[in-house]
């Protein structure tokens, strides 16, 4: 069913509700946070969580000038996501390097065969007096993108935002999945490819380590209801965006270590000088 108009005033009051939440939680680092080995994507760079199970993924990413990066790829955008063993369920922004605007997307796998099982379900735009409607707007370069992908595992409710943090409106989509799916991964990060598999976009590496991302206000919540940032009892990974097509220039970007008690972190292009077969060194 689409998203009323008055769904999205509750949608927008429990998102502000959530990122203040996790403004608290960035204050103290847990004894207990645990660091897991470094994971390899062909198409994205930032951070995974597992060792639970996941019904929520929220961050917060700053929108840079798309324009900036047309020396190296074509196009790129930011995500969070959730994974089970047969589903991958994502939200986000792609932007082209050619243009100055972000389109937002919901969008659900099959996560064995790579297949789209459904684009924008139920998607809608809603702007700044409240009017919500399906042609879905795009945000512009220099805001603030607030994400929020949750599932109810009693319902199978899957719910998608992605709201500028200047204004009212925004994007919401919603899509109904099977009950008591087990989402034991999350992730956020920035994304070059068409899917989360895709290794056949092209990059060219800059002449020096270039920031593509800041993301901040990361939290993500559990089955039983706790919230916290990537460092919990959890076990967080490193992930490093390396298309693996052995031709010498495979590092794509990767992340910078978490700060703000683990609720921040940063992406950075690969440059020309660190394209060996050993992992790259952000300095």
């Amino acid at each position: 069913m689409p998203i009323s108009s008055m769904r999205w005033r509750v949608a927008s009051a429990l998102i502000t509700a959530g990122a203040a939440a996790a403004a608290v939680l960035v204050l103290a680092v847990p004894a207990g946070a645990s660091t897991g080995a470094t994971e390899i994507s062909p198409e994205q760079a930032g951070y995974t969580a597992t060792g639970a199970q996941f019904q929520g993924v929220d961050a917060d990413v700053y929108l840079r000038n798309p324009a900036q990066y047309a020396g190296q790829v074509a196009s790129f955008g930011h995500s969070v996501q959730l994974w089970s063993a047969g589903l991958v369920v994502s939200v986000g922004v792609k932007a082209s390097t050619s243009g100055s605007d972000y389109t937002p997307y919901a969008i659900i796998y099959d996560r064995s065969t790579h297949q789209v099982i459904a684009s924008n379900p139920n998607a809608e735009w809603c702007d700044d007096s409240d009017n919500c409607g399906p042609t879905i707007g795009s945000i512009p370069f220099g805001e603030t993108v607030i994400f929020n992908l949750s599932y109810n595992p009693k319902t199978g409710d899957v719910e998608f935002r992605a709201l500028p943090a200047e204004s009212n409106g925004g994007f919401l989509a919603s899509y109904t999945a099977a009950t008591g799916v087990s989402f034991t991964q999350a992730r956020v990060g920035t994304d070059f490819g068409s899917t989360q598999w895709d290794a056949s976009y092209s990059h060219t590496p800059p002449a020096q380590f270039t920031k593509v991302a800041v993301y901040s206000r990361v939290a993500l919540t559990t089955y039983s209801g706790h919230t916290s940032t990537l460092w919990s009892w959890w076990v967080h990974h490193q992930l490093l965006a390396n298309t693996g097509q052995q031709s010498g220039n495979d590092w794509v970007a990767i992340p910078a270590d978490l700060t703000h008690g683990g609720a921040s972190f940063q992406t950075w292009f690969v440059p020309q000088n660190q394209q060996t077969r050993s992992q790259p060194v952000l300095h």
